[in-house]
């Protein structure tokens, strides 16, 4: 038996009377810094909260900018067919048809962008709001679509389909290949090429 424990002593009592202070200083720091922990977990869950909020409103504004420039695509799609047919009694049955061309194009491209493959088509109605052409015989339509794709020369990318019931449509597909520059107009390089 140790000494401490023949007088009767605790092995806790064992400590000086001296250590006392530095203990409760001790604990008294132990403390404090629990009550920090505490603090510092609420304020995170506060961040947290907030970066939710945040994301959600990024996620809304992201979704604003999509929608945003959508409706930029489709004036400046509307803006380029209105420039092409501002003189519409000037403009010959070969101007026409690419202006549909570049205005299925338009619409394949926007196809694309949404994830969805390269494809567009239009029928005489369409063609017609396309063109912004009330005057002219529909037979004229007819005319323009069918002839369209002798433009491009690929049938595998612009081909017209005789649709049954009347609903022939001028089809469009640049997942099978790109648009003659005669037609769409050329992209210049940084070379100015």
């Amino acid at each position: 038996m140790s000494s401490q424990q023949q007088k009767g002593e605790s092995p806790d009592s064992s400590l000086d009377e001296d250590d006392a202070p530095e203990l409760r200083t001790i604990e008294a720091r132990l403390e404090a810094h629990s009550k920090r922990i505490e603090t510092l977990e609420d304020d995170l869950d506060d961040v947290r909260t907030e970066c939710d909020t945040l994301r959600g409103e990024v996620e809304a504004l992201q979704q604003e900018n999509e929608d945003l420039r959508a409706e930029i695509e489709r004036l400046d799609a509307r803006t380029d067919l209105l420039s092409l047919v501002e003189n519409s009694d000037e403009m010959t049955a070969k101007q026409r048809r690419i202006a549909l061309i570049q205005h299925l194009k338009k619409a394949a491209e926007k196809e694309r962008e949404r994830g969805r493959d390269a494809k567009a088509s239009l029928n005489k109605e369409e063609a017609e709001a396309a063109l912004k052409y009330p005057d002219i015989d529909r037979t004229t339509f007819y005319d323009d679509l069918r002839k369209a794709p002798r433009l491009v020369g690929k049938e595998d990318v612009l081909w017209y389909d005789r649709g049954t019931g009347g609903e022939s449509r001028l089809k469009m597909n640049l997942e099978n290949g790109d648009l003659p520059g005669s037609v769409v107009g050329h992209r210049r390089r940084n070379g100015g090429e």
